[in-house]
């Protein structure tokens, strides 16, 4: 769209015909800078959105990734009866209370006698 130059044509004398003139070039004025702003703001609209949409991809590609990197030891693990024999040991939940080597095997028979010897006088103090 052309904006219509001024001074071009005829000098008109005429003060009504001037502010005719001059009202009709401001308003050709006005949809010119309108239809260029309209295409600019569409313009800038749809690289936005490329750009927009574009990064939304990356993101969601870097999500993606860090998901499948957290996800992967997971499924790549051991399956349900290694996890089983993991969590109750060799013999399985029925054997699981079973002593191992290692445990604690308790105090001893003396600690036993001990004990059996004390507790009658204690029962007799609080009695």
């Amino acid at each position: 769209m052309r904006l219509p130059a001024r001074g071009r044509g005829p000098m008109n004398h005429d003060p009504v015909a001037a502010a005719i003139e001059e009202a009709e070039r401001i308003e050709a004025e006005t949809r010119y800078r309108l239809t260029v702003s309209r295409e600019s703001f569409q313009a800038g609209m749809a690289l936005g959105a490329v750009r927009a949409r574009e990064a939304v991809w990356q993101e969601q590609a870097a999500a993606d990734r860090a998901l499948a990197a957290d996800l992967m030891p997971v499924l790549m693990s051991a399956g349900h009866a290694e996890l089983e024999r993991r969590r109750w040991g060799p013999g399985g939940r029925a054997h699981f209370a079973d002593p191992r080597p290692g445990d604690f095997r308790g105090r001893g028979i003396e600690a036993l006698m001990h004990i059996r010897r004390t507790e009658p006088e204690k029962e007799a103090e609080a009695g």
